[in-house]
């Protein structure tokens, strides 16, 4: 019978914030046991003040979309006397 890993470590005393290495089958092996509360290192990679201030929101108008073909503008039409220098 094979054990899953799972079921290998429930036999084992693990200790909260503890690493436990082994060497299997010519690997090295590291089990670190976490606490149910953030490490410090974790807590320090947390942004918990924003970076940036967004300035107050003072909406303007209100935009409305339609359904259908987009409104855009003629083309206009270049001639030689719009290429010529001035």
């Amino acid at each position: 019978m094979r054990l899953s890993l799972a079921e290998a470590l429930r036999l084992v005393d693990l200790q909260p914030g503890q690493t436990y290495r082994e060497k299997v089958n010519d690997w090295t092996v590291e089990v670190r046991v976490l606490e149910d509360a953030p490490t410090p290192e974790l807590a320090a990679q947390v942004m918990l003040q924003p970076w940036v201030e967004f300035p107050p929101l003072n909406p303007v108008g209100t935009v409305t979309a339609e359904l259908g073909a987009p409104q855009l503008p003629k083309p206009f039409a270049l001639d030689e006397s719009d290429l010529a220098p001035e």
